[in-house]
C-alpha cells in the first residue's frame, strides 16, 4: 500500500493522527466514540477505504503489536455493528414483540397459579362449593380480602398482576395498530402481534407466502404431520381470531385459507407503505366474511 494511501487508510480507521515529522501520521490519543464516528461518516459519503495491516499499524507506532491491533479491530467492528443496529432498528416494532411475549407469559402465569389455587380449595371444601365460588375470579378475590388465609398474599399479587396485564395489552394495541395498522384491521392488534413475534420482525413477515401465515404457531402440529402422516394443521395463530374459531367447523379450513391469504398483503402493505389501505381493508373484510358463510 503507497505511503500517501496508508496515511488516508489510518485516518479512515483510526482517526485519532496528527501530522508528524517527514510528512507521517502519528497517533494520539481518541476516544472510541471518536473513531466510529469518523468511520460512519466516511462510509455515510462512499468514501471507503482498505484496512491497514498489522506491519504497518506496528511500524507506525499505533499499536504495539498484532495483538493490539486485532483487539482495536474488534472493539472497531463491534461499535460499527452496534451503530448500524441503532441506526436500522424499529423500536417499535422490537416493543411490541417484547411486549406480546410478556403478556402471553402473565397468561400462562396467571392460568397456572389459578388452576392451583382452585385445585387447593376444591381439595379442602370437596362438598362446600357454590356458584359463586365455581367462579375462579371471585374465588381469588375472596382469598385476597381475607388477611388470615395463608394463599391470601398470593391471590392479592396474581389481582395486581391482572391489572398489569390491562395496561400492558393495551399498550401492545396501540403498538400494534402504528405498526401493522393493516393487519390489525382484519384480525386485530393482538393477533397481528403475535403473527409479527413468531415471525421475528416485519420484514420475515413480509417475505412470508399465505400458506406460512396459515400455520405460523402451528410448529407441533406441523411437526406431527411430517414425521407420522397425522393430518395437516389448518390453522395456527389466526385460530385466536374470532372469525375463524367462531366459524362453524366445516368451513373453519376455507377462512383459515382466505384469511392468511389477506394477512400476508396486509403485511406487505405494512411493511412497504406503513398506512391503512381502507379500499384493501374493506374488500379483504368482504372476502373473510363470504368464506364463513356456509354454502
Amino acid at each position: 500500500m503507497a505511503k500517501n494511501q496508508v496515511n488516508r487508510a489510518f485516518q479512515y480507521w483510526y482517526e485519532a493522527l496528527q501530522q508528524g515529522p517527514a510528512d507521517f501520521l502519528t497517533p494520539t490519543v481518541s476516544s472510541m466514540a471518536d473513531i466510529i464516528d469518523n468511520i460512519q461518516e466516511s462510509r455515510d459519503n462512499s468514501e471507503l477505504l482498505p484496512l491497514p495491516a498489522w506491519e504497518e499499524a506496528v511500524s507506525a507506532g499505533f499499536v504495539p503489536d498484532r495483538n493490539g491491533y486485532l483487539s482495536l479491530l474488534r472493539d472497531v467492528a463491534i461499535g460499527l455493528t452496534i451503530r448500524d443496529l441503532e441506526k436500522r432498528c424499529d423500536k417499535d416494532e422490537a416493543a411490541l414483540i417484547h411486549l406480546i411475549r410478556i403478556l402471553d407469559e402473565i397468561d400462562q402465569s396467571i392460568s397456572r397459579l389459578s388452576e392451583k389455587i382452585e385445585d387447593y380449595y376444591i381439595a379442602l371444601h370437596p362438598a362446600g362449593l357454590s356458584g359463586n365460588e365455581r367462579n375462579i375470579s371471585s374465588l381469588i378475590e375472596s382469598l385476597a380480602k381475607d388477611q388470615t388465609h395463608p394463599l391470601s398474599h398470593l391471590a392479592g399479587n396474581i389481582q395486581r398482576v391482572r391489572e398489569s396485564r390491562t395496561l400492558i395489552s393495551q399498550h401492545v394495541r396501540d403498538y400494534a395498530t402504528k405498526s401493522l395498522p393493516n393487519m390489525s384491521a382484519l384480525c386485530g392488534p393482538l393477533v397481528s402481534a403475535r403473527l409479527l413475534a413468531g415471525a421475528g420482525s416485519k420484514h420475515h413477515l413480509a417475505g412470508m407466502p399465505a400458506a406460512s401465515f396459515q400455520v405460523l404457531g402451528a410448529g407441533p402440529s406441523l411437526f406431527m404431520h411430517l414425521t407420522s402422516g397425522t393430518n395437516p394443521p389448518k390453522h395456527g395463530i389466526i385460530y385466536q381470531y374470532k372469525g375463524v374459531h367462531h366459524a362453524k367447523r366445516r368451513v373453519r379450513g376455507r377462512v383459515s385459507r382466505v384469511l392468511a391469504c389477506q394477512l400476508a398483503i396486509a403485511a406487505r402493505i405494512d411493511y412497504f407503505r406503513g398506512v391503512p389501505d381502507d379500499e384493501f381493508i374493506r374488500k379483504a373484510g368482504e372476502k373473510i366474511y363470504r368464506a364463513g358463510k356456509p354454502e
